[in-house]
Formats: C-alpha cells, sequence, structure tokens
C-alpha cells in the first residue's frame, strides 16, 4: 500500500514534529512502506527564496494603493535587495553556507527591519567568538521581519509555529473555517503546489495527517481536501484531534478527511490500513454522515522512538530567537525524539487532561531496545542530539537509560520534561548529566503549597528548589513551565507564588520560564468535579465544532487579568539576570497586595544531604584512578582531581568498590560496600567525601 504521512503547516523550523516519524516506524514494523513529507517547512522554503519573495513584494505593492503600515514600506522600497540576500539567509540557516556567519554577522548588511532594528546592540552578548551565533541571530531576526510583513500584508494567519492558529482556539463553529477553505491567499496557493507535488509520481492510497496543534489545523484541513478530491483516503489524527474532535457533528469536515483517530495513532491506522486492505475488523469503525469516525481500536505497544529513513532532513534551519541558553532548546538544532514512558507516571494534576489515553495510559519502555535506537538514529541522521517527548520522564527509567549510555559507551546529549520530584537527588542528576543530560524542564505551576495540593501535583515549592538544585550543581539548565488563573488563586497568593519564583532565579535555580494561564478543559479533573475547585460553567450547546476549552466562572479567585503584563515583563527580566531584588509589587502600575512568602525561603529550604539508601547502587562516573602508593589520585568527571589517603587495606577497597560501580561492570550497592569496608568506616570518611566529589555516586 502506498502510504503518505504528512506534516502540515506549521510547526518547528529547526526540526520535524515527531508524529510521523514515529508512525513511520510502526508501519515498517508492520510490513507498511510509507513516506513522510513536513509541508510545514516546505512552504517556509517556497515563501522565503528569491521567487517566493518576488511574489510577496507583487502582492504587497498591489496592497499599497489601499495604504500599508511603515515596516511595509520600508521593505517595500528595499525589495530588491531583500529578493538579492535571501537565498543566501536560506543557505546559511540552513548549515549550507557556514562561511556567510562574518558577514551576516555584521550590522548593516541584512535589510532593516523591526525586529532587527531592535536588536542592533546585542553584538556583546555573543562576545568575540560567538560570530556564528550572533550571525544566526540576526538572520533568525530578519527571517521574523519578513515572516511579520507576511502577516501584516499577504496573510494575517500566517505564522513559522502556527497557521491560521485563530480560526482552531476555544469553543468554535466550523463556518468561518469553512469559509478561510474557500479563500487561497498566496501562501494557500504555494502549499496547493506542493500537494500537487506529492501526487507528481501517483495518488497516495492513504494519506495520514497530524494535527497536534490548533495551528496546524486549518493546514491539515487544506492539504486534506485536495487530496481526498485526488482520491486519496484520508485520516486526519494526532493531540487536537484527541482533545478537541471527539465528538463531531459537522458534515463540513468530511470533504476534507475520510476518517479521524483518536489518541496513539499506530492501532488505529493500521486498522484503517487493514480496512482499505479489506482485512479488517468493522466493529472498530463507527460511521457517521459522510466519513467514517475511528473508535479506539486494540492496542499496540507503543513506538519509543522515532525514524527519519523517509524523511528528508536538509530543509530544517538552525534558527535562533532567543538570547536565553535554556529556550534556545526548542527551536536550535535538529533533535531526534525518543519517549521513555507512554502516559504519565503520575496522572493525578487537576488541569490536565487525565481522562484520556495519552496521559492516563503508562507503558515503560525497555531501555535497552532505547538506546538500541539511540545509536541506531545517531548512524541513520549523523545527530547526536535528542529530546524526551514524554509527558514526564519516569527517573528509574532515566537512571537505567544513563546507566546503559554508560555502559556501552554512547555518547549523545538529550533533555526532556520531568516533574519536580524528591526523587531527583544530586546523585541522579550527576549520573544523568554524565551521561549526557543537557537540561530539564518541568511544571512548577503555581508555586503555592496550597494550590500545589489543591491540583493534586504531588510537589512542595520547597521540594522542587531542592530537585533544581540538585540539577543545577550537575551543570544541568532548568526551565519551569509556570501557571496562574488556577481556580480559587487570589491575587495575593500569585503575588506570593511571583515572589517564589524570583526567589529561585535570584538563587540560580532555574534559568528560564513561561508564564501560562489556567485553561479548563473537558478531560480533567476540575471539569469532572468543578465543586471541589469552586468553578462554574456552561458547555456551549449548538452547532460546534470545537469545544474542549471551556470558559469558566470562579468567584473565589483573584483579577488575573491584571497579572497578564507583569508576568511576562518580570520573568523576561529575570532571565536575563535583571532586576531581580526588585520588590514584585513595583511590577505593577496599580496596588496589589505584598507578598508573605520570607524573603528567604527558598534559601533557606537548599543545602541538606541525606545518607544514601542501603539499597542503592554505587556508580563511578569519574575518569581513572591513579595509585601513588601512600595515595591514590581520583581524576573527576570534568577533569577534577582528588587526592584520598590511608592505609593501605583502606585504599585497595577504594579501587574494588571504584572498579565494581564502573558502569558495565559487577554492580554494587552502597550498603554491601560500607559494610565490606576494612576497619571503621568513620576514619575513613574524608577520603569517601573524595571519592563522592569525584564521581562515585549513589544511585
Amino acid at each position: 500500500m502506498n502510504v503518505l504521512l504528512v506534516t502540515p503547516p506549521s510547526t518547528q523550523l529547526n526540526t520535524p514534529y515527531p508524529a510521523t516519524a514515529y508512525l513511520s516506524r510502526f508501519l515498517r514494523g508492520n510490513g507498511v512502506a510509507a513516506r513522510q513529507a513536513d509541508l510545514g517547512i516546505e512552504l517556509t522554503h517556497a515563501l522565503f527564496s528569491s521567487s517566493g519573495l518576488r511574489e510577496v513584494f507583487g502582492v504587497v505593492e498591489a496592497a499599497a494603493e489601499d495604504g500599508l503600515p511603515e515596516p511595509a514600506w520600508m521593505a517595500l522600497a528595499l525589495a530588491e535587495r531583500h529578493i538579492a540576500v535571501i537565498d543566501r539567509v536560506m543557505a546559511f540557516l540552513g548549515g549550507r553556507d557556514p562561511g556567510a556567519a562574518t558577514v551576516l554577522a555584521r550590522s548593516g548588511t541584512l535589510p532593516p527591519g523591526p525586529r532587527l532594528d531592535r536588536a542592533a546592540d546585542v553584538s556583546d552578548r555573543f562576545g568575540p567568538m560567538g560570530i556564528t551565533d550572533l550571525a544566526r541571530y540576526r538572520a533568525t531576526l530578519y527571517l521574523e521581519d519578513l515572516a511579520d510583513l507576511v502577516t501584516a500584508v499577504v496573510d494575517p494567519g500566517f505564522g513559522f509555529s502556527r497557521y491560521q492558529h485563530h480560526l482552531a482556539v476555544g469553543p468554535i463553529r466550523f463556518a468561518p473555517i469553512a469559509g478561510r477553505l474557500a479563500e487561497t491567499t498566496l501562501p494557500d496557493a504555494m502549499l496547493d503546489e506542493l500537494v500537487d507535488g506529492l501526487c507528481a509520481e501517483g495518488v497516495p492510497e492513504l494519506v495520514g495527517i497530524t494535527v497536534p496543534f490548533p495551528g496546524t489545523l486549518y493546514g491539515a484541513l487544506r492539504v486534506g481536501r485536495r487530496l481526498r478530491d485526488r482520491g486519496a483516503h484520508v485520516v486526519l489524527g494526532g493531540g487536537y484531534i484527541s482533545t478537541e474532535l471527539r465528538q463531531v457533528e459537522e458534515p463540513g469536515l468530511w470533504d476534507c478527511a475520510d476518517a479521524l483517530v483518536y489518541d496513539d495513532g499506530e492501532g488505529p491506522l493500521q486498522a484503517i490500513v487493514d480496512h482499505i486492505s479489506g482485512l479488517g475488523d468493522r466493529r472498530h469503525r463507527t460511521r457517521v454522515p459522510g466519513g467514517l469516525l475511528q473508535a479506539p481500536s486494540p492496542k499496540v505497544a507503543f513506538t519509543p522512538a522515532a525514524s527519519y529513513t523517509d524523511l528528508d532532513l536538509e530543509p530544517y534551519l538552525q534558527v535562533l530567537d532567543t538570547l536565553n541558553p535554556a529556550h534556545r532548546l526548542w527551536s536550535d538544532g535538529r533533535w531526534n525524539k525518543i519517549t521513555l514512558a507512554h502516559g504519565c507516571y503520575w496522572k493525578r494534576c487537576a488541569f490536565c487532561d487525565v481522562e484520556l489515553d495519552y496521559i492516563a495510559r503508562f507503558e515503560p519502555a525497555r531501555t535497552d531496545a532505547l538506546v538500541d535506537h539511540v545509536q541506531e538514529l545517531v548512524a541513520q541522521t549523523g545527530t547526536s542530539g535528542f529530546h524526551f517527548v514524554d509527558e514526564a520522564a519516569p527517573p528509574r527509567l532515566l537512571r537505567d537509560f544513563a546507566l546503559n549510555l554508560l555502559a556501552r559507551g554512547v555518547s549523545i546529549g538529550f533533555w526532556g520534561n520531568i516533574r519536580f520530584e524528591s526523587a531527583f537527588t544530586p546523585d541522579l542528576c550527576a549520573l544523568l548529566s554524565a551521561a549526557g543530560l543537557v537540561a530539564v524542564t518541568g511544571g512548577l505551576e503555581v508555586a503555592s503549597d496550597r494550590l500545589l495540593k489543591l491540583m493534586d501535583k504531588g510537589i512542595t515549592v520547597e521540594q522542587a528548589a531542592r530537585a533544581a538544585q540538585a540539577f543545577q550543581s550537575a551543570g544541568v539548565r532548568v526551565h519551569a513551565y509556570l501557571m496562574y488563573g488556577f481556580p480559587t488563586q487570589t491575587d495575593a497568593e500569585t503575588i506570593d507564588s511571583m515572589e517564589v519564583v524570583r526567589q529561585l532565579f535570584a538563587a540560580g535555580l532555574l534559568d528560564s520560564g513561561f508564564w501560562h494561564r489556567f485553561v479548563l478543559t473537558r478531560h480533567s479533573r476540575v471539569f469532572t468535579d468543578p465543586g471541589r475547585f469552586g468553578v462554574s460553567f456552561e458547555v456551549p450547546s449548538g452547532p460546534l465544532f470545537a469545544t474542549n476549552d471551556l470558559d469558566h466562572t470562579d468567584p473565589l479567585g483573584g483579577d488575573h487579568d491584571r497579572f497578564d503584563g507583569p508576568l511576562a515583563e518580570s520573568l523576561h527580566a529575570w532571565m536575563a539576570g535583571r532586576q531581580l531584588d526588585r520588590p514584585v509589587e513595583a511590577w505593577f502600575e496599580t496596588e496589589v497586595p505584598a507578598p508573605t512568602s520570607r524573603k528567604r525561603r527558598v534559601l533557606d529550604c537548599l543545602g541538606d544531604t541525606v545518607e544514601p539508601r542501603d539499597s542503592a547502587r554505587l556508580v563511578w562516573v569519574g575518569q581513572g584512578i591513579l595509585d601513588a602508593g601512600d595515595h591514590l589520585q581520583l581524576v573527576g568527571r570534568t577533569g577534577e582531581t582528588e587526592r584520598v589517603r590511608g592505609h593501605r587495606d583502606a585504599l585497595d577497597w577504594l579501587i574494588e568498590v571504584v572498579d565494581a560501580a564502573t558502569p558495565g561492570g559487577e554492580g554494587l550497592r552502597w550498603g554491601d560496600a560500607m559494610a565490606a569496608f576494612p576497619g571503621r568506616l568513620h576514619r575513613f570518611r574524608r577520603g569517601l567525601a573524595a571519592a563522592r566529589r569525584a564521581g562515585l555516586l549513589a544511585v
């Protein structure tokens, strides 16, 4: 069967969204050949090329008769200069012309624009050796200026990471989407041409289109309609479909698709392949007017790693759109995607979609098999960076994954989402760092113990601070997801949360963060038990298309609107290391409550050390030991040295412990090692402490 898996506009410029790559691995494993296409990155290259910009400026010039925004006039005046330079910029950002860095880093090389002009004085942030990053930053801002021109004049719904996003957010009706589908802007025309190119060698029998976000719905529908008109069987799936469209009463949808699949795509997609082939079990399908609504099919083992064998990785761009090192992870570089476990091992947070399969069904991967996939992907892509796409990576699985990497001598870098829980001890974080962990992202959410308990987050502020300290001490960057507007959250509690976040940045425990406002969804515990959270709402009635996000009334909560600006503004300053001593209430133009959190709340909870459990496994991540007879010289992971003195029996014991604790060795427990010490262990406490500093970990 000829199967095509499509990512519609738009997700990311730097790396493929992983859905099609996971499904490709699954289908190939079941003997079904599939090819992949990312129409988002292809549309970007079509628009932002010399030929594409010539068409853009043709539209801009035609619109000039009715007036243009001031930046658009400037861009139009410099149109030929833009057309002349764009191909070089794209080649540089695509890694094909690295020698252009020296020229592109200079002020005045690129045509001016609002974003580029605002960053004219940032060269000191990169230093004399940061020419390439400075050039990437300037080139990215230049590209964003051009995207702003397209949005302002050519197509108001255009965006690099979202396409007609406004049509798909909140409770929505289908009529505006249908109306927009009836139009054709320049980006639409280019997208249509790209879709036609997918059929150049024949129309695919089956097309699977992922719809992960609101900003991909319109593109998916446009692509699906065009392919369906050519005779393809079109299936839509992904996060947006699974959360927003579980109840569909819109006949117009079936002009764009033949079927929807919910939850994991593997089982349902295989069922549809079988259906088209005449092999399927019809009990797993529900016919609706005009289309086929795919009911949950029998579950199959989840796919733990992506595969890029049939996806061209050359078009992706090495954009640099932020000066924050932790924020760069999302847009800087191409990351191979892997998964430690399907679902969430906690699955209790009241704001989350705990009712749905992607959260509720926890299924861990085999870490040895996952490392096999890692080695395969490095060889396949030439890229050694990995992003765990887990809801929250389980600490024990992370430990086993790290041990497996170290035992095999596999050198990679990786990052992913975690919970700020007590399992992340300094030793575990040091182990993960030694194996290649570079950053973690985690939900601190409301930074209020009362509200953390109410939402059943399972952590406290102090616990989160200690976990962040453990990661930072291991050289791992930390990003926090932050929330405000949770039901019953008062203005005073939001101010206190803001103060806690300020303290976390001031203590060097966070590198970056992002505030988002609470959204009530139909698949959360706030929806199923509103009385517990003091909220009320009405489920919209009538011919609605998507009804997942719901407006609600929170009579016990504060005025959350007043925090929108100050929270973002203060966080931006703190991430840059500025104004960390400024009182949080000073960020507001109107009077707000003073914070009640202690000024040293975060600092006072840090620094406690805990003796390892007897069952903890000893792992040596240092570089080696030099036996000098009367002492040992231990070389740590980063090259630091520790000198250990003691009786010969004690030194021999330490050598044996380190040998047994080497990844891939026989393994040794803390309690067994301590019990085997030849003499009184307390007399060797300094030597043991030195060994621990050099890299003898207990995890």
